[in-house]
């Protein structure tokens, strides 16, 4: 029963999320507040879960997108950022991980309700080496963000890359998907030959996120209204204050 929980919670979030980011709100409520995960192993496995819905959300943009020279060195330096993110998750105090964790979710959900969001309507990546050289330093702390903390990841990504880089939401999306596979991989490699990750609970929400990230994926240019927007960032309120009172209370 709890797999099936936390498998139903991730499936949930994955599709709230990839519209709009902030999906682990809901799979960080799931594990930690419903199953009573550590915080630990409750990102660990958030991360490594997530490398479905990647593959999925890749699999349906790839159709409208191509792969470019520069995705390599993209997905080099957020795996070295895996690496560095991973290894802080693991050596972190754990106090001092939920005071971050806290943080961190407070400014997601005031930047969700508060700040509206024009990153589609962006004009696209111009390739030069200023941009290149700024893409690179991104990617770099996207991996590490990701990797050793979790929360907003996938919206912070998306505002960097599509305010600092002009980036369109869509191709910003599968860029990161598609690099993400194999940063989080490494992650989740980490996570394992630590003990943080619990395979009977990552099987079933990978295959969950797989099945998210390709309906996702394949609704986004038909699905992002702002009426659906409006309604999932007032949903984040409740969300995290859930999330905090099971941290905290």
């Amino acid at each position: 029963m709890e797999v099936l929980i936390a498998t139903i919670g991730v499936f949930v979030a994955e599709c709230y999320g990839n519209f709009v980011g902030g999906g682990s709100l809901v799979t960080q409520a799931v594990l930690q507040n419903i199953l009573h995960f550590d915080i630990k192993p409750a990102m660990a496995l958030d991360n490594a879960a997530v490398i479905g819905s990647n593959l999925g959300m890749a699999i349906a943009l790839g159709r409208k997108y191509t792969i470019k020279w520069w995705i390599f060195p993209f997905t080099l330096f957020q795996v070295i950022g895996a690496l560095l993110g991973a290894w802080l998750l693991v050596i972190i105090d754990v106090e001092m991980l939920k005071l971050i964790f806290a943080a961190t979710i407070i400014l997601l959900v005031i930047k969700n309700v508060f700040f509206s969001r024009t990153l589609h309507e962006n004009q696209g990546f111009v390739e030069s080496h200023r941009n290149f050289l700024i893409l690179f330093f991104i990617t770099l702390f996207i991996g590490t963000y990701n990797a050793a903390f979790v929360i907003g990841d996938w919206m912070i990504a998306l505002l960097l890359l599509t305010s600092l880089l002009g980036f369109k939401y869509q191709h910003a999306s599968f860029v990161l998907a598609l690099s993400s596979l194999f940063a989080q991989s490494v992650a989740s490699y980490q996570y394992f030959i630590h003990g943080l990750l619990d395979l009977h609970f990552l099987l079933p929400m990978f295959c969950a996120t797989l099945v998210s990230g390709l309906l996702v994926g394949t609704l986004l240019d038909k699905i992002h209204s702002k009426h659906l927007e409006t309604f999932l960032r007032y949903l984040s309120i409740v969300f995290v204050i859930y999330l905090l009172w099971g941290i905290f209370g």
